[in-house]
């Protein structure tokens, strides 16, 4: 199994998949599903691009330090496995709080970021996302583990796709990647999002930066309260941030419409080229 060291004695889990000779995305996974957040949509992205799936600090295969855990710590560790794997410069792409390590990157290593997409993320939360974050990190504390997983199924996955030919077997999927997480990280990722604040990195952005929300995504939509810093706030305060809104789907575009994500983020990536 390949490893890479951080330089703090973090050793992180990763692959390559994909052709040798194209270019590199790295994939930044979400709080509760880690790199296998990108499951449904892998195939077709690996038909234009070599994909650096790895495992998150506390998550997997890779370390578990019991510590506080960042966004942008998270964005460190990225940093550090391109340079263990020798890798200059790649497209960045992270889904939910993955999403939010890709804002961060892109904001703190332009040198290191061809153009990068945050799926379903924001800079900073608004104090209706702070609660949501709370509550789960409660939950995740009180809860059983498969009743968590079915709640958070709820608020990421929208109704009408739970009743769908494809999504009839969604709660038992979730409860499966979820039951591989360590408690005590889904705990730290939960404080880490409520308590983000990306506002200053958002204007230091400098290569092009894709937001891909879903209009009825309860937890990361393209609009948030005035105390929060949402993915069309984003596009006004920065002309390198981009806003393509999914109109009829939840938190979950990879899961709902894989299709659909691959194409706009494969036709973002290339014109950045």
């Amino acid at each position: 199994m390949p490893f890479a060291e951080t330089g703090d004695g973090v050793r992180l889990y990763y692959e390559f998949t994909g052709p040798e000779d194209a270019p590199v995305i790295i994939q930044f996974g979400g709080g509760l599903f880690g790199r296998h957040n990108f499951g449904l949509v892998n195939d077709g992205f690996r038909e234009r691009f070599r994909l650096l799936s790895f495992d998150a600090r506390g998550y997997g295969a890779s370390s578990h330090p019991r510590e506080q855990y960042t966004i942008e710590g998270w964005a460190a560790d990225g940093a550090a496995l391109l340079d263990a794997v020798g890798l200059e410069r790649v497209f960045v792409h992270g889904t939910s709080m993955g999403g939010m390590i890709a804002i961060a990157f892109a904001a703190k290593y332009p040198e290191r970021t061809i153009a990068a997409c945050a799926d379903v993320a924001f800079a900073k939360p608004d104090v209706y996302r702070q609660t949501v974050f709370r509550i789960w990190r409660r939950m995740a504390e009180s809860m059983p583990w498969d009743d968590f997983s079915d709640h958070v199924t709820t608020q990421a996955v929208g109704a009408r796709f739970m009743e769908s030919p494809g999504g009839e077997n969604i709660f038992g999927l979730v409860r499966d990647i979820v039951g591989l997480n360590d408690p005590y990280t889904v705990r730290q990722a939960c404080l880490a999002m409520e308590n983000m604040d990306l506002s200053e990195l958002v204007p230091k952005i400098s290569r092009p930066l894709l937001m891909t929300n879903g209009t009825h995504d309860v937890l990361c939509p393209p609009d948030l309260a005035p105390s929060g810093l949402g993915a069309r706030r984003m596009t006004e305060l920065n002309e390198h941030i981009t806003l393509v809104e999914f109109p009829d789907i939840g938190h979950a575009d990879l899961v709902e419409c894989p299709q659909d994500a691959i194409r706009i983020v494969t036709e973002f990536f290339l014109e950045a080229t």
